[in-house]
């Protein structure tokens, strides 16, 4: 499972990771083996903080851990109104509009199989059909077409390398083999291939070949579009979509709008592995004698050869066929800014009504020369990172050099015995493209710039010192705004406000600090200590990261999950919600009953969604909270759900219930949506039967009308403590077992074996896992 993220909750199977395009795998062979194209593929929604995939690495830890069979067995549920049900589909995903709504799509695919193995048939994409919705989930039209597979007859295979049993499946000619990912991209088009008012789609494929790598296509099609009559891959006739466009790359950033004069303007940019234009001369050497040489002839002429090829496109035009490039730019590997392996070096953004492209990348390679994969790389001095914007000319014609921007780079000191081995330098990585600043910090016209620092660590691979800096057009630092960062969180935006950041340091204590600076001035307005005191006489709440702000009249308060639910005299476990003024001081806590036998539990803060009028709309200013809940099940293990809940409140002492949903005869829990389209706000919740891998969607229309459901106790877990773990208060036993202990977070805090003892651990709820089996205990 995955975790609720801003904008939308998430709680989505992974994604297939594929390889990059190359023409040869010699070729491929010659890359980082860190550096893949794919994570440069364009995506909607990009999330604005790396604190939540860190998160959600050690909350899946627990997850993985607590996971049992999934029962299609309910407890009580609790319904709304459904205005529509979708599936069952392969996949169900949202896009992007130039006019600023999100659609939907569902897809559904045809497969031939080839008998690899009396265990394995491997399926062979042949036909794919995508189901286009509006924002109100109204059908806008179908995208069907074939797959076809190339086959490389100049290129046989050479019978000496490649495994006979291959040639046996696959033929004596290298080919593509396999469709690895088939899916819409998140963008919608209208006037961009041509000039017609017909809505353009564009189906991304990734295609498996016989040399371990992956060719990438994006195919375009119009819904109502034109139709051809062919065979499919069984011999009958059907109607396909007619292809109007292809282009073999990957598709990497979209600027798509409608400006002052009511017409939409797309640029879209592609990229594609690049490889050298010469022969490389590949040096001799080697240590004679030595099992591995301490170079690999050609290694550092070949990593520096090698890149990526950047085009910019703009749309057809009257009188033209095609889409036109703007703007063309190689990115040597060596030189990609960042850490190299997922800083954007390409960004398309706004300013005035008018399109920008931001270039970066180091002015020299990042790495002083190595010439092996097992070499110690040392970082290079005097060298600079490099800024390009490019401002669209004012007919419309192509871009223009308006700024170059040189930051110097520089290797952070190491400290507190931790060896940095690498300063990384780049824009985008911190706030995306509001990294790059026109208005706040300069009066000339040109941008600064919002730069984050990532010192790597030797030995910490995973896990980078991030600091955050404001440099200005002419490459100086302005302001140091926040260093050693153990993480961040962007607050949400309020009107009359200045954008917030949530910055996570420490103090000389050890203590985890929250420090929320203002993003204009740049000035810290408030600090908040993790363990924080809401009167002398009580021990302290320990506060999480997931928190947001919210509006609260000409103001606003913070909204902050807390670390440690409680359980009420009926064993009922308790959510709470902390609610923390503008100036740090208390306003109250929100208790929402969540019924009994519950393992896990996640709020979903976020400023949206925390309206009291939200979910459900009366005259009280209640609030009601969504929250994704693991919850044990006698004989079924773990049972993921979604539970929408009203706080307790003079009126409904134990709270309401609104809505509770999680696996049924359609599979588990797989992803819960929140849309808040003007006109009427949506919540999706989809289900996925892991066999059939299928998809189906329940839309209910928010807010909700039914007034819930107050009889809270019957939301309940027939899980029982019977089994091999005892605990007595203070230590956890299970004989000749390992035994690791959770908070309800699904962070670790205790392990062991035999016994474990917790007496050190703050007041709360805690699970246990050991010898297969899983314990809820409390301390007090």
């Amino acid at each position: 499972m995955g975790i609720f993220t801003k904008t939308f909750l998430s709680l989505t199977l992974p994604v297939l990771s594929i390889g990059v395009f190359a023409s040869d795998a010699d070729a491929r062979s010659n890359y980082p083996a860190n550096f893949d194209l794919d994570n440069y593929v364009y995506k909607a929604n990009k999330a604005a903080s790396p604190f939540e995939s860190e998160r959600t690495q050690q909350i899946n830890l627990a997850n993985e851990i607590l996971d049992g069979k999934k029962g299609n067995r309910r407890n009580a549920h609790i319904s709304q109104p459904v205005v529509a049900s979708i599936g069952p589909k392969e996949m169900i995903e949202n896009i992007e509009t130039p006019w600023g709504e999100t659609w939907f799509y569902t897809g559904s695919f045809k497969y031939s199989y080839i008998h690899v193995s009396e265990d394995y048939d491997r399926p062979v994409m042949q036909e794919f059909e995508f189901q286009i919705y509006d924002s109100q989930m109204k059908p806008m039209g179908t995208i069907r077409d074939k797959v076809s597979y190339k086959v490389y007859e100049d290129a046989p295979r050479d019978p000496a390398t490649a495994k006979p049993e291959d040639i046996e499946l696959y033929g004596p000619y290298h080919r593509e083999v396999a469709v690895a990912k088939c899916e819409i991209t998140p963008i919608i088009t209208r006037n961009f291939f041509n000039r017609d008012e017909k809505i353009e789609i564009i189906v991304g494929i990734s295609v498996q070949t016989t040399y371990y790598i992956n060719n990438n296509y994006n195919k375009v099609y119009q819904l109502g579009g034109e139709t051809i009559e062919d065979k499919d891959f069984e011999g009958n006739t059907q109607s396909y979509n007619k292809l109007i466009y292809e282009i073999p790359m990957q598709l990497g950033d979209v600027y798509s709008k409608i400006d002052s004069n009511g017409k939409e303007k797309t640029y879209m940019t592609f990229m594609g592995d690049y490889e050298p234009d010469e022969d490389i001369e590949i040096p001799d050497g080697g240590d004679e004698g030595s099992d591995i040489p301490s170079y690999i002839p050609g290694f550092w002429e070949q990593y520096c050869a090698y890149g990526v090829d950047a085009i910019v496109y703009r749309g057809v035009r009257d009188g033209e066929t095609e889409i036109q490039p703007v703007m063309t730019k190689k990115f040597p590997l060596c030189r990609l800014p960042g850490d190299m392996q997922s800083t954007p070096f390409i960004m398309t953004l706004s300013h005035n009504d008018k399109p920008y492209i931001v270039q970066q990348y180091y002015e020299d390679t990042f790495y002083n020369p190595y010439h092996s994969p097992i070499d110690d790389m040392s970082m290079r001095e005097n060298n600079k990172l490099v800024i390009e914007i490019y401002e669209e000319n004012e007919d419309g014609t192509g871009f223009k050099l308006s700024q170059t921007t040189k930051i110097p780079i520089y290797l952070s000191e190491s400290f507190g015995g931790k060896t940095i081995i690498a300063s990384y330098f780049s824009a985008g990585d911190f706030r995306y493209r509001d990294d790059v600043n026109f208005t706040d910090f300069t009066d000339n016209g040109k941008a600064a710039f919002f730069i984050t620092k990532q010192d790597y660590v030797a030995g910490q691979d995973d896990n980078y010192i991030r600091s955050y800096y404001l440099y200005d057009d002419n490459g100086a630092l302005k302001n140091a705004i926040f260093e050693k960062c153990e993480s961040h969180i962007r607050m949400s935006d309020i009107e009359g406000f200045e954008p917030q950041e949530m910055f996570i340091g420490t103090n000389s204590m050890g203590e985890y600090i929250f420090h929320f600076v203002d993003m204009k001035s740049l000035k810290e307005v408030l600090n908040l200590n993790y363990l924080y005191q809401i009167d002398p006489d009580t021990e302290p709440e320990s506060l999480t990261s997931n928190m947001d702000r919210v509006k609260d009249g000409d103001s606003y308060k913070y909204a902050n999950e807390l670390r440690f639910p409680i359980q009420d005299e009926d064993n009922n476990d308790i959510a709470r919600v902390i609610w923390i003024n503008k100036d740090g001081s208390y306003d109250r806590t929100d208790e929402i009953n969540m019924g009994t036998g519950v393992l896990y539990a996640q709020i979903y803060i976020d400023n949206s969604t925390l309206n009291p009028d939200y979910f459900y709309k009366d005259n009280t200013k209640y609030n009601e909270y969504m929250m994704l809940v693991k919850r044990g099940i006698a004989g079924e293990g773990a049972v993921e759900e979604v539970l929408v809940g009203q706080a307790s409140n003079p009126d409904y002492p134990k709270g309401r219930i609104f809505l509770t949903d999680g696996p049924d005869e359609r599979g588990a829990l797989a992803k819960v949506m929140t849309y808040n389209h003007p006109e009427q706000p949506l919540l999706f919740i989809t289900k996925y039967d892991k066999p059939k891998d299928i998809h189906s969607w329940d839309i209910y229309a928010l807010p909700f009308t039914s007034d819930g459901d107050s009889s809270v106790d019957e939301i309940a877990s027939s899980a029982t403590n019977e089994g091999s773990i005892a605990f007595d208060g203070v230590s956890i036993r299970c004989e000749g077992a390992s035994i690791e202990v959770f908070d309800i977070r699904g962070m670790k805090v205790a392990k062991g074996n035999g016994i474990v003892n917790i007496s050190h651990l703050d007041a709360g709820i805690y699970i246990v896992t050991a010898n297969g089996e899983t314990l809820k205990v409390q301390m007090q």
